[in-house]
């Protein structure tokens, strides 16, 4: 008769990222109990123009609570899932965590930047509400996927391959409907061709150049 053996479940990740993330659903919990209508208009936004979602002034204001306890929660829970990327990858270059919020500040700041350059700043803000939406769920989606990923190791390479489609996806749906928009109001096309090569196309081929040789190595 073989006798079963217990083997020991590999760990590679440090356990405070748990803690971490039982934080974070920890203050989401609370935004949600004093405000949940902010989740139900959140969701609304997948199939409806962001402008015409009944969001109130606190809700969708760029200093808004609201916004950068979600903006807050992006950060978090994107830096501790690049972090667990670089340990699975045995990879050093800490600083690489802080990626994701490099991206998005770049977005933000570029749109401000060009906005108040041009004048244009108020047909830009169906588009900053477009990314900061998307940075909200970016930062709810990641949570499950990073506790899976802590509880099973041995799914590493599945895991880590749906964190960059889920990322990917949902920049690409923001791409996609900030062109429609654009059209919608009659902006020209080669500002929108300028648009996606100056902020889209350049910094992901950068960020790419930059990170492609760390994970080569």
């Amino acid at each position: 008769m073989n006798e079963m053996e217990l083997i020991a479940r590999k760990e590679i990740f440090p356990h405070w990222i748990i803690y971490a993330l039982m934080f974070s659903i920890a203050v989401l919990s609370i935004l949600k109990y004093q405000r949940e209508y902010v989740f139900v208009n959140l969701r609304m936004t997948f199939f409806k123009s962001p402008s015409s979602v009944s969001f109130s002034k606190e809700e969708i204001k760029f200093f808004g609570s609201t916004n950068w306890v979600l903006l807050i929660n992006y950060f978090l829970v994107t830096t501790l899932a690049m972090y667990m990327v670089l340990i699975y990858h045995e990879i050093s270059n800490n600083w690489l965590m802080l990626l994701p919020i490099v991206y998005y500040a770049f977005q933000i700041l570029a749109m401000f930047f060009v906005g108040v350059l041009s004048g244009e700043l108020k047909r830009l803000r169906e588009n900053i509400l477009l990314l900061n939406f998307t940075s909200h769920f970016i930062g709810l989606l990641f949570i499950p996927i990073l506790f899976a990923w802590i509880l099973n190791p041995g799914l590493s390479p599945y895991l880590f391959n749906s964190l960059i489609v889920l990322f990917s996806a949902l920049h690409l749906l923001r791409i996609l409907r900030g062109v429609f928009i654009a059209l919608r109001n009659k902006v020209l096309w080669y500002y929108i061709i300028l648009y996606l090569c100056a902020l889209e196309i350049w910094p992901v081929l950068t960020v790419y150049l930059i990170v492609s040789p760390a994970f080569i190595e």
